[in-house]
């Protein structure tokens, strides 16, 4: 019954992932659309979210395989694994993504930068 239940685990954080790693890669597919204008934060960030859905891309496939093919998880090896893969990944993406609807990274952004913030957004 534990097995059945950490197969199902590793398959949902699999599917999950690449939900996700495919949702970001249309996200920056889509980019400057419609006017074609991109903001000195989507210049700025653009490269790094690349990497990140990539990272959780391959994690996706990692989990998948381990899943199908692979040996069987224990409980405490299958959490580190998805807790580190979340904290390497999905947590920085996140954080990045929302940075401009955020104060604190918004002003963080801004003193690393010595540039005001611009997403796109407003008038």
């Amino acid at each position: 019954m534990q097995s059945v239940f950490l197969r199902v685990a590793a398959l949902a954080w699999a599917g999950l992932s690449l939900l996700l790693a495919l949702h970001w890669f249309v996200d920056l597919g889509m980019v400057g659309f419609p006017d074609g204008y991109i903001t000195p934060f989507a210049r700025a960030t653009g490269p790094l979210l690349h990497l990140l859905a990539a990272a959780c891309l391959i994690q996706g496939l990692y989990f998948l395989y381990r899943t199908l093919f692979g040996k069987g998880f224990g409980v405490l090896g299958l959490g580190l694994q998805i807790l580190i893969a979340a904290i390497l990944t999905v947590a920085p993406a996140l954080i990045v993504r929302n940075c401009p609807h955020s104060q604190t990274c918004s002003n963080a952004y801004e003193a690393l930068t010595n540039t005001m913030m611009d997403d796109g957004i407003g008038g």
